[in-house]
């Protein structure tokens, strides 16, 4: 049973004005206006709260979706350190790992004003808790429950970067997963594929995606974030974001040089034939 809190007075008391929310970055206002109501949860990334997020993040943080959208601009005006998003981010990532009972208080109050709203407009429903963050929802625990069986009825997905978690699909049937590229695992995106679990691929093209990757057939993600929706068995193609590390101190475009990119020349990349 969830404990009672002044929830307004709890934020305003921790200096953020929300753990999460269903309309915070572009993929998220395409599920709804795709009928999907998603509650994502957007923490610090990498170690930049000086705690570790993103286990499997060592060749994608320089790049990550962390330094996208609003927050670009933020970064590149006040620096990294100075964001205000950046801020907010570290604040609710601390209060996760140092006071884990209020965090939880919060984010299940949050998760049912959500799918309230979402039923109250006759939406579907669906919990995206690693927006920035590659975290097992094991960790996301409140009185000796997880997050996924707190809510057994609700669509939980993620991306990950770490193999270990394919046996959460296994054992809990409301999380899906889909497995990242980072231009290194390939072995680990086999496997995944192996399972049934789907593969993201960043590339760098930003008009059309290639009809297939490393033979397998390569589906749309960047129309809306649902991926429990993807066809089964196919890499899902995303177009790669432009971030704050994408410019040097003077403003100069720096193109992206990691491998988990995947640039139209690459061997494993298969065009449509004309």
């Amino acid at each position: 049973m969830v404990k009672k809190l002044n929830y307004t007075k709890t934020l305003r008391e921790l200096g953020i004005a929300y753990l999460g929310n269903h309309s915070q970055s572009m993929k998220m206002r395409l599920s709804t206006t795709n009928g999907t109501i998603t509650y994502c949860l957007y923490l610090a990334p990498w170690n930049l709260s000086g705690y570790q997020v993103c286990p499997g993040g060592l060749h994608c943080h320089k790049f990550c979706l962390n330094g996208s959208g609003h927050n670009k601009s933020d970064i590149l005006y006040r620096g990294a350190e100075e964001s205000r998003i950046n801020k907010g981010r570290i604040k609710r990532t601390r209060l996760f790992y140092e006071n884990k009972p209020l965090f939880m208080q919060l984010l299940i109050h949050e998760i049912n004003k959500a799918r309230n709203y979402a039923k109250k407009h006759n939406m579907e429903f669906s919990v995206r808790l690693n927006g920035t963050s590659d975290l097992s929802p094991e960790a996301f625990v409140y009185e000796g429950k997880n997050i996924l069986q707190i809510f057994p009825d609700v669509q939980f997905y993620d991306y990950t970067k770490v193999p270990n978690r394919f046996k959460l699909v296994e054992k809990y049937d409301n999380y899906y997963l889909t497995f990242s590229y980072d231009g290194y695992n390939w072995e680990s995106c086999e496997l995944a594929l192996e399972k049934g679990i789907n593969v993201a691929v960043v590339f760098a093209n930003q008009e059309m995606l290639p009809m297939r990757f490393a033979g397998y057939p390569v589906c749309d993600g960047n129309l809306w974030d649902m991926r429990y929706l993807d066809p089964q068995n196919h890499v899902v193609g995303l177009h790669y974001h432009v971030t704050a590390a994408n410019y040097d101190k003077q403003g100069n475009y720096i193109a992206p040089d990691d491998d988990f990119v995947i640039s139209d020349e690459n061997e494993l990349v298969e065009w449509y034939a004309d």
